[in-house]
């Protein structure tokens, strides 16, 4: 997590808005959800958003946190990642299609974004039948640049 920038607390007011505008009512708590999800800098699960919060708010359930963070689903302002062989669910704020890029070892997401995903991902729809959701944009497995070279140390070590 990091300090609250100017961004993230404009990101967290977006979220929040959309929470108020789909009649939920503004609390301290879902602020503080809305800030952690905005000040996160990668892909966070529920318990990673709770644990942060409840450095402010004690008393908060697990069930709050996950409840506001699928409301925030629902409502289009958040996308759920399914990854592959991972514990938890991870949550994506950037719901334009792009790429999330997973590691087979460390397990980090990174996102990256290539102006060609929506035609492609248009493309993969038109050609198989299947009615593809962009927001979803497309997930792909390998092995990041920092996990490579520590294979490749221990390879020169071997």
């Amino acid at each position: 997590m990091c300090s609250a920038t100017p961004g993230t607390v404009s990101r967290a007011n977006q979220l929040l808005q959309a929470l108020e505008d789909a009649g939920k009512r503004n609390t301290a708590q879902r602020y503080a959800i809305c800030k952690a999800l905005a000040a996160h800098r990668g892909h966070p699960t529920v318990a990673e958003i709770y644990t942060e919060v409840r450095r402010e708010f004690p008393m908060i359930s697990q069930a709050t946190v996950y409840n506001t963070v699928e409301t925030l689903c629902g409502l289009g302002v958040l996308t759920q990642l399914d990854i592959a062989d991972h514990d938890h669910i991870h949550y994506d704020l950037d719901t334009t299609p792009h790429v999330n890029l997973v590691c087979r070892y460390c397990e980090n997401i990174a996102d990256l974004h290539i102006e060609t995903v929506p035609s492609l991902i248009d493309e993969a729809a038109a050609r198989s039948g299947f009615e593809v959701q962009h927001e979803a944009g497309l997930i792909l497995y390998g092995v990041c640049p920092e996990c490579l070279r520590r294979r490749v140390n221990q390879r020169q070590r071997s």
